[in-house]
């Protein structure tokens, strides 16, 4: 039958977007609506049709007959006309012809599924975003059944990579102890059998008849479900469409996808069920757009999401490279909730110069409670992202805290609307020690930058435009205020001179229930951690010529050993190397030299301050 002799594609259907439609029913129905896939479904993925198959077949057939080679590839009907059967050329007619039993047949067609050498150099069949988006739709419990006719193996890896492991069903004999559909987590029908199946059916005459149990099946699923139909042509596959016709009537209706509209037998289906239209969207546009539509109608209905269900989602979407969006989303949702909860408030009351002591500590309060969830989120997620495949979801997190409309060059205090973002610094930094990620450190500390800039308590005024990196941005001392301001709210205030600490032991204590899952919940664990962010974070200040913050615990004197070394210089200084990965993070300009300048640097500042509050001469 050529395209002439076919029906015309069905009209494409007026009003509401047959997609939006679709969504909103396999929301609202979830495991109401089973899957029909055909050829097309794996095209995109390098998998073969029908036809192509054909063709390459009348190729070869050509080549080892030795006649008409260059007018078999040009024109395979014509070459099949003159050396073939007699009959019309066709997918059936020319299996028969080439394998006159089912395993001859399964030889011939086995290479075309099956993925070579080179397929897996190139990314050919495996599955592709269709499979992929179809999957997650099974394994969040949209769809439960998935019938194909496909022999490839693509739809079930997409479902392992998911997490689901689906009962296969792919011959009459299988079908004996299955689990019944409504109470397996996903099922998949192999309608013309598996890659590894000799008995698989390919020409009409296998096809010609299900054998009864096998129709049974097929009529359970085309009467008890909803059907979405993507990529199937229904052209040779005649006792699937005599189950389709079986049916007068239908509890749930069918959606039919089809890039240019469906044809032949396909339209008279349409034609006949009613079938819903969705045109214009190849399989892998359309498998995507469906999944995005159900999870942002779910994201409507659902409430707000709790901090623990928040890191629970992240935990389950960092392995998996499928989820990638997702976790973007969720950590990017969240930085979205504290920008807008920054801008309900947060600049001085009118009038005042600056904020008064209980005021300033009911902002910091709420600001540490506002961007609670989003701390757990960055500190769960650097310390699980053991390859650094989402290194840009914690960085781009950073750079918009950054961005915040800040008090630079108003009244008082500079920079506090900044302390969400000093706190998911220090969050995600300690956690990056933690985890030992001095890599994505130096990321954290150096790739998020701020163009605004005030003057800095420690330094000079800069030009208003000059881009300023996270770690001098975020200087304590800028953005909590003086040091005697933080040490008044502290349980136990410091002494003069340890009162620089101040800032320091506010930062541990607010996130000390942040990092306690990735830190273990050791007390020791977290302060070393810490320890080791805060004096790689003056190192870089040394580096980019500011004089260093060495106000932090780790200064402190029980951090010096007996012979008056700094034991957080020692641990750290033992990793400097031409091979330390700091310098892989833009850490140094890349160079160990200036790492061991600006360790010098900060060494002598921190015996200075050792010295003041009375510790013993260092070791020299």
């Amino acid at each position: 039958m050529t395209d002439d002799d076919r029906p015309a594609a069905a009209a494409p259907m007026r009003g509401l977007d047959p997609m939006i439609s679709l969504a909103m029913c396999v929301q609202a129905g979830p495991g109401v609506y089973a899957l029909l896939l055909g050829a097309g479904m794996s095209r995109d993925a390098g998998v073969p049709t029908g036809w192509e198959i054909v063709t390459d077949l009348v190729h070869r057939a050509a080549v080892a007959r030795g006649a008409d080679e260059e007018l078999a590839a040009a024109d395979p009907e014509t070459w099949w006309a003159r050396h073939g059967d007699g009959g019309p050329l066709g997918y059936s007619a020319l299996l028969e012809a080439l394998g006159d039993t089912p395993a001859a047949r399964h030889k011939l067609l086995r290479g075309y599924f099956e993925p070579s050498d080179e397929d897996r150099q190139d990314g050919r069949k495996r599955p592709g975003a269709a499979h992929h988006a179809a999957a997650r739709l099974v394994a969040r419990g949209s769809v439960r059944v998935v019938l194909t006719t496909n022999f490839d193996r693509l739809t079930e890896q997409a479902l392992e990579a998911a997490g689901v492991q689906p009962q296969i069903i792919h011959s009459p004999a299988s079908l004996r102890g299955m689990t019944p559909l409504a109470h397996a987590r996903a099922t998949v029908v192999k309608l013309h059998g598996d890659l590894t199946d000799l008995e698989a059916r390919n020409t009409e005459r296998e096809l010609g008849e299900y054998p009864a149990a096998w129709a049974g099946l097929v009529d359970q699923v085309l009467d008890e479900y909803g059907l979405i139909v993507c990529g199937w042509s229904a052209q040779w596959d005649h006792t699937l469409v005599a189950c389709f016709d079986r049916r007068a009537t239908r509890r749930y209706p069918v959606f039919w996808a089809a890039p240019h509209g469906p044809r032949g037998k396909a339209a008279e289906l349409v034609a006949r069920h009613g079938a819903v239209v969705v045109q214009g969207v190849t399989a892998e546009e359309f498998f995507p757009g469906l999944l995005a539509r159900v999870d942002a109608l779910e994201h409507l209905t659902a409430p707000a999401p709790t901090r623990e269900l928040c890191v629970a989602r992240l935990k389950r979407a960092l392995p998996d490279p499928v989820r990638r969006i997702e976790l973007h989303e969720l950590v990017e949702a969240e930085v979205t909730r504290v920008l807008e909860r920054l801008s309900d408030g947060g600049r001085y009351p009118p009038g005042e110069r600056a904020l008064g002591p209980e005021a300033y500590r009911e902002r910091l309060e709420r600001y540490r409670s506002d961007c609670d969830t989003l701390l757990h989120l960055m500190a769960v997620g650097v310390f699980h992202d053991e390859a650094g495949a989402h290194a840009r979801v914690w960085v781009r997190a950073l750079q918009r805290l950054l961005n915040v409309p800040g008090d630079d060059g108003e009244q008082g205090d500079p920079g506090l609307r900044c302390y969400p973002a000093l706190l998911a610094l220090a969050a995600a930094g300690s956690a990056a020690e933690l985890a030992g990620r001095d890599e994505l450190l130096g990321r954290l500390l150096l790739e998020p930058v701020r163009a605004h800039s005030s003057a800095s308590r420690s330094g000079p005024a800069r030009a208003a435009t000059e881009p300023r990196p996270a770690v001098l941005v975020l200087r304590t001392a800028d953005v909590l205020g003086p040091d005697e301001r933080v040490n008044a709210f502290l349980d136990t205030p410091y002494p003069p001179p340890l009162v620089q600490a101040s800032h320091s032991t506010w930062l541990r204590r607010r996130l000390r229930d942040v990092l306690a899952e990735p830190g273990a919940d050791s007390d020791r664990t977290i302060s070393d951690a810490f320890d080791r962010y805060e004096y790689l974070s003056a190192l870089l200040q040394g580096d980019l010529a500011e004089t260093p913050e060495t106000l932090g615990e780790f200064t402190l004197p029980d951090r010096w050993d007996g012979d008056g070394r700094l034991r957080v210089a020692a641990r750290v200084q033992a990793r400097f190397s031409e091979a330390w990965p700091m310098l892989r993070g833009g850490a140094f300009n890349n160079e160990i030299q200036r790492a061991h300048t600006a360790a010098a640097v900060v060494d002598v500042l921190c015996a200075e301050r050792y010295l003041a509050a009375g510790g013993r001469q260092p070791f020299r």
